[in-house]
């Protein structure tokens, strides 16, 4: 039998999956063992239970970090009023009934977009896909640590290539050889750009690639290639101290391509994807021009002290370590604590190294990456350009300033 801890994230996803998919279809079915249980009448129950029952918004468990994700799926395309409804039918975060509640929800759409490419409709067809992908994502949120939520993000992927057909520019879903498997990129270049700049977009945790819109950075004329980081979405490979070596042979295939301009390349990564963005500056300071660190850990997000605090923070909604445990293939949040300071790159010898360009951005009240990785970054090796924004969380999402902001630095490094 096979050491289930050598199994690569792609091969212990294609095991667990199997008959997931049937449990998303058949959801309906809780309701109709709930209706088979011995449920007392109305008049039995006792007069001092409480009228309603607490859901998602109203407990005060889960309010918090309710009222934020909701938001947070809202400004990604979900219907308002659709996904507030879920949020109060959901007592918990069981990921049996979440996934199925967003399911319900994604379903329609998809057999909407099948009716309309049949009718040739095919940009409305395109947005119909998309929103089923939308929903299908929400479904596996935040990482596929369930046989539904991994059957989910598989239906996620499914119909986001299906929408991606339609999109003008182009994608083309890029495959590239490393180590006996795959790595996977999406592929766009800006529309009468002749050779454009290239920007490797990676991270984070919990959101994959095609969560990931990134249609601005086409308008400002550069070309993207949005590729899941180690321990996330379909990287076959997890989040462990040496997970940086899958962007190098990226950067290779890049350089092939005679349609893109290699010598104008950045790099960004994302949330825990961060320390990405900041270890290949390190590593290819001579093949990147540019490279940005959005919201990402560095030093002291690795160590137990922070670890312990961010365990305590109520807007991620799930319990954070438990992401983080899954991306990095641990077997739980305290082994993750245990395994988690060697991802370190103070530990590992790479601040006072030499480095490309880099941008750090963060807002100082993030409660999942400390804003003292955004210092050790600035008090170590080359100088760097910083933007904290005093009064914002985690990337400083909430901010309309922060993304543009990224995207004009890039441009200008770029160009």
């Amino acid at each position: 039998m096979s050491d289930p801890t050598k199994s690569t994230r792609r091969e212990l996803f294609r095991r667990a999956t199997g008959g997931a998919l049937l449990a998303l279809a058949t959801s309906e079915g809780w309701n109709t063992r709930a209706e088979a249980m011995d449920v007392p009448d109305r008049a039995e129950l006792s007069a001092e239970q409480p009228p309603k029952d607490l859901n998602l918004l109203t407990d005060p468990k889960w309010m918090v970090g309710a009222k934020y994700r909701m938001g947070r799926f809202i400004g990604r395309g979900a219907d308002p009023a659709a996904a507030e409804a879920v949020f109060r039918s959901l007592p918990n975060l069981d990921p049996i009934p979440w996934a199925a509640a967003w399911t319900r929800l994604a379903e329609p759409w998809e057999q909407k977009a099948v009716q309309l490419e049949k009718q040739g409709a095919t940009q409305d067809a395109m947005k119909a896909y998309q929103m089923a992908s939308l929903y299908f994502s929400i479904a596996k949120f935040p990482v596929l640590n369930h046989p539904v939520k991994q059957a989910a993000y598989r239906k996620s992927v499914e119909n986001y290539l299906k929408a991606a057909k339609y999109f003008d520019p182009p994608l083309e879903r890029i495959t590239i050889p490393f180590e006996g498997k795959e790595l996977i990129g999406y592929l766009r270049k800006p529309k009468g750009v002749a050779k454009p700049p290239i920007v490797i977009h990676t991270g984070g945790v919990d959101v994959y690639n095609e969560d990931w819109n990134l249609a601005d950075y086409l308008d400002a004329g550069l070309a993207t290639f949005r590729t899941d980081m180690p321990g996330s979405g379909e990287c076959p490979f997890w989040y462990t101290p040496d997970a940086e070596r899958i962007y190098p042979p990226i950067i290779d295939y890049l350089l092939t391509r005679n349609d893109l301009d290699g010598k104008r390349m950045g790099f960004i990564g994302h949330s825990a994807g961060g320390i990405w963005g900041s270890k290949i500056a390190y590593m290819e300071p001579q093949r990147l021009r540019a490279a940005v660190n959005w919201g990402g850990p560095v030093h002291y997000s690795f160590q137990e002290s922070w670890l312990r605090e961010s365990a305590k923070d109520k807007y991620y909604f799930w319990p954070i370590l438990d992401s983080f445990a899954y991306a990095s293939h641990s077997r739980d949040a305290e082994d993750w604590v245990q395994k988690a300071p060697a991802m370190s790159l103070k530990t590992q010898g790479w601040l006072d190294k030499p480095c490309c360009p880099t941008l750090v951005v963060n807002g100082a009240l993030d409660g999942w990456i400390t804003i003292d990785d955004t210092k050790i970054l600035y008090e170590s090796g080359d100088p760097k350009a910083i933007r904290v924004f005093p009064d914002r969380r985690h990337m400083a999402l909430e901010d309309p300033a922060s993304r543009p902001l990224i995207v004009s630095w890039l441009k200008s490094q770029l160009s």
